[in-house]
């Protein structure tokens, strides 16, 4: 079912977001589906951080954070950090919790901005310091989910720029949109040593500077697609070709006839071919998987996912 919600509920929403966003990964609560999944869900995994106590000798997860002066025993701590990141299978609902309480994955200054799976399965994330008043910002980094958990330091960003939209290769590479910190232009497509972490420009596409780009999806085909993003949540399906030097308009995002109005969460293609859009409409919740009509920008509802972004695994 979608939810409608309030621009305030909203706003909470987002704000407690980078912070502890995904708390709602940890229950077990089934989600609404189609009555038949496509075959295209297969394989799809999705991830969010979760807040957890932490003691000297247990990491316990903790659902409902407005309850913890209640429920809490005495000896646990009260200081509420979000250092674990939440795994989730879409088609059979199993989390996994990644923690570690001596080196957190993620601190509360930071969010997740980008997620891809490689061409040999690994899961890379990368993680994107939030700018505040009371601590300096950590560095941007990509984070390997493997075992043990990998992580390089990014280098060659500018200060005000910021990695995003990851994504891997066919051909086994790591590449990425960098941006401004806010999210707006200029938006360069870079390649991502997988060994030192470095980024260096790979395209001389150049993007309009008058809309936002976010998330890359390649198919089996090889063609590579991503969006774009208007000053009023408008959304359009455009392909990036390196023999062209702007990206190659395909089609307004779409559902019901009605104008995507919000960006996309994930943009991801299956092993079938089968473009998949996830996200939701402004305010509304919860994020939903949505098969994409390439040709006319046609989104249809496939299943709802309550996740933060999404990628294919593979290998």
């Amino acid at each position: 079912m979608n939810h409608k919600l309030s621009r305030r509920q909203f706003g909470q929403l987002v704000l407690a977001g980078t912070v502890v966003s995904g708390l709602s990964y940890l229950t077990n609560k089934t989600l609404a589906q189609t009555p038949s999944l496509n075959s295209s869900l297969n394989n799809i995994i999705g991830i969010g951080s979760s807040s957890i106590i932490t003691t000297d000798k247990t990491v316990i997860p903790e659902v409902n954070t407005t309850e913890l002066d209640s429920t809490a025993p005495n000896n646990l701590s009260t200081d509420i950090k979000p250092v674990g990141l939440v795994l989730q299978s879409l088609t059979t609902g199993n989390n996994q919790l990644l923690a570690d309480k001596s080196t957190p994955l993620l601190e509360p200054n930071e969010i997740l901005s980008g997620f891809t799976s490689l061409s040999d399965g690994t899961l890379v994330v990368a993680i994107t310091p939030v700018t505040t008043s009371r601590r300096r910002a950590t560095p941007t980094r990509i984070t390997f989910l493997g075992t043990p958990v990998k992580t390089l330091i990014v280098s060659g960003l500018k200060q005000n720029q910021q990695l995003g939209s990851l994504l891997g290769t066919n051909d086994g590479r790591l590449i990425g949109l960098v941006g401004k910190k806010n999210g707006t232009p200029p938006i360069v497509l870079v390649d991502i040593n997988l060994q030192t972490g470095e980024i260096s420009s790979i395209s001389k596409v150049r993007f309009p500077n008058d809309e936002r780009v976010s998330n890359l999806a390649e198919c089996p085909d090889g063609k590579l697609y991503t969006s774009l993003v208007g000053f009023n949540g408008d959304t359009t399906l455009v392909q990036l070709d390196s023999n062209q030097k702007k990206p190659i308009r395909l089609a307004q995002l779409k559902v019901d006839d009605k104008e995507w109005n919000n960006g996309l969460q994930s943009l991801v293609c299956s092993a079938t071919g089968q473009l998949l859009a996830f996200g939701a409409m402004r305010y509304e919740t919860p994020n939903a998987v949505y098969s994409v009509d390439k040709n006319t920008g046609n989104m249809t509802r496939l299943q709802d996912f309550n996740a933060t972004q999404i990628t294919v695994t593979r290998g």
